[in-house]
């Protein structure tokens, strides 16, 4: 697959909507600074960022698949061995610098409370969801989620690829939400990875309808029509909580318009967004860190200059992080995986 600089786009829209989320929430905290009206639509724009992420990496992961070549169980153990190395090294980095610096696990009111060994191994293990129920970092709560569906998404590729591949994956979403719907029924607000399942299978289909689809929508479009989306969401969910099935519906509308939106070829904002998105992992994970340094350590209170010092460090963190970290390891996890 060729680069797609609309993707680029939707990563970088995606950490941009959960980093404001955070940001509105420290300010308020600590500065008093935003309107309930302004916080009600904010405080749901993380979520509408994470929806985002779980279509753009099942898609993406998609295409990983697809370059890659030899048998099916060679290629879906070489799949496992890149995604530990992309995912868990700098998790591990930034739930290690927690500790070890005692922060909260945010910076808008959170205390240190101290962990378990049991907690402590679930965080970095990623599999928290399924034991202890606690993240060290909030942001790592959707980490076991993606790494969970990292088991399946072979099968999901096999299946996308196969004659009736987009058959299979629609009738597969049907009966995933359906299953969802019905545990949501039985159990209101306890959902855990069912709830998320059908967000990556939108993925899937935007990849299964690729050679269906084709691109009759100028580019320019394409931005305004996520942030219409992620305001969208917010809106319906402004004085209630989350309902899964509006996050189904916003992650079916990414996944049915991805290709039909031409690439952007506005080499400046392509040029901005490949390197935001590049950073992104990074930025997701160390702007809670950077937001506590700036608003608790340094007892920053003007929103203004909080926001000046917050944007610049947390772009130099995840830069330092990604060269020094996270680039090495994924270059180790290629050259294990004997990738071309």
């Amino acid at each position: 697959m060729r680069h797609r600089p609309n993707l680029d786009i939707l990563r970088s829209f995606a950490v941009t909507s959960v980093a404001i989320q955070h940001v509105a929430d420290t300010l308020h905290f600590h500065a008093g600074w935003g309107p309930e009206s302004l916080m009600s639509f904010t405080s749901e724009m993380g979520r509408a960022g994470v929806l985002a992420f779980f279509v753009h990496t099942s898609l993406v992961l998609m295409h990983s698949l697809e370059r890659m070549k030899g048998t099916t169980a060679g290629v879906t153990l070489r799949f496992y061995v890149r995604r530990f190395f992309r995912i868990y090294p700098l998790s591990i980095f930034a739930i290690l610098m927690m500790l070890l610096l005692n922060m909260p696990k945010n910076a808008s009111g959170a205390v240190w409370p101290g962990y378990s060994m049991m907690q402590i191994a679930s965080n970095l293990l990623l599999v928290q969801n399924f034991f202890t129920k606690t993240n060290i970092l909030d942001p790592l709560w959707t980490l076991p989620y993606e790494v969970q569906m990292y088991l399946v998404l072979p099968f999901f590729f096999l299946t996308a690829r196969s004659k009736h591949g987009v058959t299979w994956i629609s009738g597969l979403l049907v009966l995933l939400s359906a299953a969802a719907a019905v545990l949501g029924l039985r159990s209101p607000g306890h959902l855990g990875l069912a709830e998320f399942v059908p967000c990556f299978v939108c993925g899937v289909l935007c990849y299964a309808l690729e050679k269906r689809q084709r691109a009759w929508i100028p580019a320019w479009i394409w931005p305004g029509y996520v942030v219409l989306l992620i305001a969208i969401y917010c809106l319906i969910h402004m004085h209630q909580r989350p309902v899964y099935w509006v996050g189904w519906l916003f992650c079916l509308a990414l996944g049915l318009a991805i290709n039909l939106f031409h690439n952007s070829k506005w080499k400046a904002a392509n040029f901005f967004t490949s390197h935001i998105a590049l950073y992104s992992y990074g930025v997701y994970l160390l702007h809670y860190p950077v937001l506590y340094v700036i608003f608790v350590y340094m007892g920053v209170r003007n929103p203004v200059v909080g926001t000046a010092l917050f944007i610049p460090t947390t772009l130099v963190a995840s830069m330092a992080t990604y060269y020094m970290l996270e680039k090495p390891l994924i270059d180790l996890g290629r050259r294990l995986s004997n990738e071309d």
